[in-house]
């Protein structure tokens, strides 16, 4: 269905210096951006909707998570592992996996997109090799990154996914995409060694996405500087199961595309505004050095649309798509980013290829008129409207476990 609308009196930041703006989306894409009018009128068949000096930022993106593995509770915590792979043995040998494998596919990526989604997610990265995700892909409340290439890990333990690292990093040099995989997930010699694996298959290079990086230090940091890789930071997950976490502040230091991900719910965050309190919260720890917001801000927006070669993404700018999120009012920090605090109950709208996905009632008119099917929930104790239907969703889950089951990461009633 073709439509079009504006946003208008949108607080918009511009190299962290606040606007206002009117917005206006036609179909998927943002069409304009200009100084706000603060017209109320329309024209044709275009809507304006009033934010009324409300903050808008890019929606966030999700630089790591694995959606089939969408389910609750975590496992372990306690002990702690030198490895990725003695946490996996864990974790499948567990009653909670015995109890996912229960769940169709399709459930699990549904419930991961929603998950997702109460976090102001737009977009998320799903590792995973392409047979296993590509029936969800257009078909989820989220934007499904499904353009790279991949391997699982560079080891002795790696899972074989795709055809190699020296074959998939040719194969995205040529089609300028990225080349994901995981790399020193863990404390191990297999870990420690794993970036010189990289080296030897020329896979190590401006197209490669590296999620974790734990053992590294500033020789290694230097490395993937020079090659203008990215890296993907995943604290939650790697307290979780090895008891510390990424220096990130050595691959700041060395300019390297810092993204921010959740990594998979049996270790990590609940959603990503967990990930960006916690990220907050340790960087102070660890550094004595305060994290600044619009870091953060960037590692869920910018810098992952960069390091994933999403170029419509990550920007509010004409020509971009426009998957974008508006807060409610915080007085506190009216005019300033700051984006560390939010919880679910902060999303004022939710807009993913031009549609809106999530919002307060009052924004009720705006999906009635694009025909939007919605059904009421409620987020940190405020009510929300969201296309689809989460609630029915976990319905079919209690049914295929044959308990009523509920799962922290989509709190909705």
């Amino acid at each position: 269905m073709s439509h079009s609308y504006t946003l208008l009196g949108a607080q918009i930041f511009t190299s962290g210096k606040p606007s206002l703006a009117d917005i206006k989306i036609e179909n998927n894409s943002i069409v304009s951006v200009s100084p706000s009018s603060n017209q109320n009128a329309t024209e044709g068949n275009t809507s304006a909707v009033s934010l009324g000096g409300k903050k808008l930022y890019p929606g966030f993106f999700n630089s790591h998570d694995h959606l089939l593995a969408s389910y609750l509770p975590k496992v372990g915590g306690s002990t702690k592992h030198n490895s990725w792979l003695a946490f996996d043995n864990l974790y499948k040998s567990s009653g909670v996996f015995a109890e996912r494998q229960q769940l169709e596919s399709e459930l699990l990526y549904f419930l991961g997109s929603y998950k997702n989604l109460i976090a102001g997610v737009t977009s998320v990265f799903d590792h995973i090799p392409h047979q296993v995700q590509a029936p969800f892909v257009g078909n989820l409340p989220v934007r499904l990154i499904s353009e790279y290439t991949l391997s699982h890990s560079l080891g002795n333990y790696s899972l074989g996914w795709g055809e190699g690292p020296a074959l998939e990093y040719r194969i995205a040099e040529s089609t300028n995409k990225p080349f994901v995989t995981h790399l020193g997930e863990g404390l191990d010699e297999d870990s420690l060694t794993s970036l010189k694996r990289l080296e030897k298959a020329e896979a190590l290079g401006p197209h490669s996405v590296l999620v974790h990086c734990l053992p590294f230090g500033p020789r290694e940091v230097e490395k993937i500087a020079k090659a203008n890789a990215s890296v993907v930071w995943c604290p939650t997950s790697n307290l979780h199961i090895f008891g510390k976490t990424t220096n990130i502040k050595l691959f700041q230091e060395a300019g390297v595309n810092v993204c921010l991900g959740t990594d998979f719910s049996p270790s990590g965050s609940l959603h990503l505004m967990e990930e960006m309190k916690l990220a907050k919260t340790l960087y102070q720890d660890l550094y004595e050095e305060e994290l600044q917001e619009s870091v953060l801000l960037d590692w869920v927006t910018k810098n992952p649309a960069k390091a994933f070669r999403q170029n419509l993404l990550g920007e509010i700018k004409e020509g971009n798509l426009a998957d974008l999120l508006v807060l409610e009012d915080e007085d506190s920090s009216k005019n300033e980013i700051s984006v560390s605090q939010l919880n679910p109950g902060k999303i004022d709208l939710m807009i993913v290829d031009g549609s809106p996905i999530l919002a307060s009632p009052h924004y009720k008119k705006l999906f009635s008129d694009l025909e939007i099917d919605t059904e009421t929930i409620s987020l940190s104790g405020k009510d929300k409207i969201v296309a689809g239907s989460p609630k029915r969703l976990l319905e079919q889950v209690s049914a295929s476990v044959g308990y009523k089951k509920e799962l922290a990461f989509l709190p909705i009633f």
